[in-house]
């Protein structure tokens, strides 16, 4: 056995209108005669036509589904009666089923409405959508051609970029090439004025250790050796710079006064070269700088050219896609406009026969009343027995 709960016995909708119609008695006349009805030519029976009704009702819109099946298939339960017999629930459905039909009837005229309209438009529109077809064709046209100068625009600043870095190139080798004896000699001014004033001066001044002294005594005669001083002076340097300024003699101080002359006029000479040579150092370097400044400006150029026509590319194919869709719009306008010729034809056959077929037997239903009394006809009597003579 199955666990299962037991759900309560449902009494289906229509049993539970059946139940609430009323009872009928049969006529009888005052004398208790039976009685006989005229007979009535019968029109399509009740059961059909809501069948017919309830399958028009299954393309209402708007409603739920289960309330419509609800109402359709209990219409047999709400119309059978006649309308002043119906139970207030009969009456009620019947008011809904009367809102959904009309609904049916609204949504039919409404796509006749849009598909009169359509067809009303349809020289306008089919203007507008060649018009589309040109603009956006033209469109097409021009952004392609913006992003074709666009990519040319990037080619040349290449191109240019590439001559400029080139340009600078050269320019630093000349650079180079052309400074490079005054870099020697600015190295030898430096060495030389460090030599003067952190060397020579001290020996001179005997503001150094014995040690120290003789140190410098030793770069002082190399130095004097690379700049080509007398070699009997730079002999007799030693002798003069190992003692004190107070104890030199007379050819000590001429020893030390000439190697300090010689110095200043090295100094002199060199600073006099490097100031000759300034002029076509800086034309050099402004040059390079120049150049720097050139291949620098194209590199921001180039980056912008090449967003630039990453731009126009995207938007050459944007357009492109527009073209293409007005096209595919202006030719299927032909069939659009057939199509909707079509439903509106179908829409209008199909008004014609709900309003003919399934409302019109709503109505009837809906609105049904009963029928007077038809006059009764009492049976004809047996005829008495004629009396006998007594």
């Amino acid at each position: 056995a199955h666990n299962c709960p037991v759900r309560p016995q449902q009494i289906p909708f229509s049993q539970t209108f059946e139940s609430m119609a009323p009872t009928k008695r049969p006529a009888t006349t005052a004398a208790g005669a039976k009685t006989k009805k005229a007979k009535v030519a019968k029109g399509p029976s009740v059961a059909k036509q809501c069948k017919e009704i309830s399958s028009a009702m299954k393309g209402a819109e708007g409603y739920p589904p289960l309330v419509v099946k609800m109402i359709s298939e209990n219409l047999a339960v709400c119309l059978g009666d006649y309308k002043e017999e119906r139970h207030e629930f009969q009456a009620s459905v019947a008011s809904m089923a009367e809102k959904i039909m009309a609904s049916i009837k609204v949504s039919i005229e409404a796509k006749i409405k849009e598909s009169e309209e359509t067809l009303a438009k349809a020289d306008t529109e089919k203007a507008a959508r060649e018009a589309a077809v040109e603009e956006t064709k033209k469109l097409a046209e021009d952004s392609l051609a913006a992003s074709v100068a666009a990519k040319q625009e990037v080619t040349t600043t290449e191109t240019d970029l590439k001559k400029a870095q080139e340009e600078l190139k050269t320019a630093e080798k000349e650079q180079k090439a052309g400074d490079a004896q005054s870099v020697k000699e600015e190295t030898k001014k430096g060495k030389l004025e460090n030599t003067i004033n952190a060397v020579f001066v001290p020996c001179k001044e005997g503001a150094l250790e014995k040690a120290a002294i003789t140190k410098g005594i030793s770069e002082l005669q190399k130095l004097g050796k690379e700049l080509d001083f007398d070699t009997a002076l730079l002999t007799s340097l030693p002798s003069a710079l190992q003692k004190d300024p107070a104890s030199r003699g007379t050819f000590d101080n001429v020893v030390v006064t000439n190697v300090e002359d010689e110095l200043q006029k090295r100094l002199a000479k060199l600073k006099e070269t490097l100031a000759e040579a300034a002029p076509a150092r800086e034309e050099r370097a402004s040059k390079v700088a120049s150049c720097a400044a050139a291949v620098e400006a194209l590199k921001v150029k180039l980056e912008s050219m090449e967003k630039a026509s990453k731009d126009a590319v995207a938007a050459a194919k944007e357009a492109e896609g527009k073209s293409k869709a007005a096209a595919k719009a202006l030719k299927a306008f032909g069939p659009e406009i057939k199509a909707t010729g079509k439903a509106l034809k179908d829409a209008k056959d199909s008004l014609e026969d709900f309003t003919s077929g399934a409302l019109t037997s709503f109505t009837e239903l809906l609105n049904r009343t009963k029928p007077l009394p038809e006059p009764e006809v009492l049976a004809e009597a047996a005829p008495e027995a004629p009396a006998t003579a007594s």
